[in-house]
């Protein structure tokens, strides 16, 4: 929007949009930390509380466990990652596309001006 209509700008993403986009990333992210905690909390702990490592990370958690309940948290682990490969995808394509919106800029300094 900012390359192929740039008088528009302004108009297509106001303050408001960029309030909705920044709460939906802090509510996502908020909940998924909600979502491990609880399902971290009700695992069964058989093996001792005892870290090998010096973070406290999820799957060292999860090798303490004696239950069958940290297929939750794989689960959990899974759909975090696809999400997060999803939204890297969707980056990837948008600066393709950017790229190829200022490659098919006619003058030379205009595709400057837009890389710059």
């Amino acid at each position: 929007v900012a390359i192929c209509k740039p008088l528009h700008y302004g108009t297509l993403l106001g303050s408001r949009a960029c309030v909705h986009m920044a709460a939906a990333a802090w509510g996502s992210a908020f909940l998924n930390a909600v979502l491990h905690t609880a399902n971290t909390f009700s695992l069964l702990i058989c093996k001792g509380n005892a870290v090998d490592q010096f973070f406290c990370e999820i799957p060292h958690i999860l090798k303490l466990s004696c239950s069958h309940s940290y297929l939750r948290e794989v689960g959990l682990l899974v759909v975090t990652a696809s999400l997060a490969l999803g939204c890297l995808v969707f980056i990837v394509v948008s600066y393709v596309q950017i790229l190829r919106a200022v490659l098919r800029i006619p003058s030379e300094q205009g595709r400057h001006k837009a890389f710059s």
